[in-house]
């Protein structure tokens, strides 16, 4: 009986066994990208590489463990894309921030055609700690365009930054090729709504915002 870990079975400590972990990874983005995820399967995948099935099993015993470690490369390759808008923050314009953002999101996905597949892959698949370490880049990338920002609320805002492109991606795999553009203005401008509320400091905080006491609607 295969084991239902997402857990690599083997790591590779040498540059040969590196190469054949990417060969296989990249296999499995072709696959996944062709044919969607629940359809992708493990033989197709070595079939895809080059290799027998014993040896991409000798790596990853199962597809969410395949799955588990394309997914980690994706969210380093993406932090590196979004790495460079750090330097540049405290001299963008909201504006500016928010399209290199979607911009950057968009060609991501433009590149890695597997990225939006890999949307119905199993929750289990996906790693909390890329989600952190991207939450984390937004809060330092806020906080450079606003420093008086207190750290809780860029990471607040970072997380809702993230939960923003997440469903534009959802919506884009879901759209044909003639609406997809209007979907990204349209995300735009969600977005910069948002970050102009956070980031420019003539608008108020919301927990400096008055409170109210809870009367009969604020039950519901």
């Amino acid at each position: 009986m295969r084991s239902h870990s997402a857990a690599p079975r083997r790591v590779p400590r040498q540059q040969r066994g590196e190469r054949r972990v990417a060969a296989l990874l990249d296999a499995a983005a072709a696959v996944i990208a062709d044919v969607g995820y629940e359809a992708a399967t493990m033989n197709e995948i070595a079939c895809r590489a080059g290799a027998c099935i014993g040896s991409l099993y000798q790596f990853f015993p199962n597809k969410e463990s395949l799955t588990q470690a394309l997914r980690a490369q994706y969210g380093k390759e993406f932090h590196t894309a979004w790495e460079s808008l750090e330097n540049q923050a405290a001299s963008l314009t909201i504006e500016q921030l928010v399209a290199q953002l979607i911009h950057t999101a968009v060609d991501f996905v433009t590149e890695h055609p597997a990225f939006l597949a890999l949307l119905d892959a199993p929750r289990a698949t996906r790693n909390p700690s890329i989600r952190k370490v991207l939450r984390e880049l937004l809060a330092r990338i806020f906080l450079l365009q606003k420093p008086s920002l207190s750290k809780a609320r860029a990471l607040r805002a970072a997380a809702v930054t993230l939960q923003l492109i997440k469903g534009m991606n959802e919506l884009y795999a879901e759209s044909d090729a003639a609406t997809r553009e209007s979907l990204v203005q349209e995300f735009k401008i969600v977005l910069r709504c948002y970050l102009t509320f956070h980031l420019t400091p003539r608008f108020g905080s919301p927990e400096s915002a008055p409170t109210h006491k809870p009367g009969v609607a604020g039950r519901f």
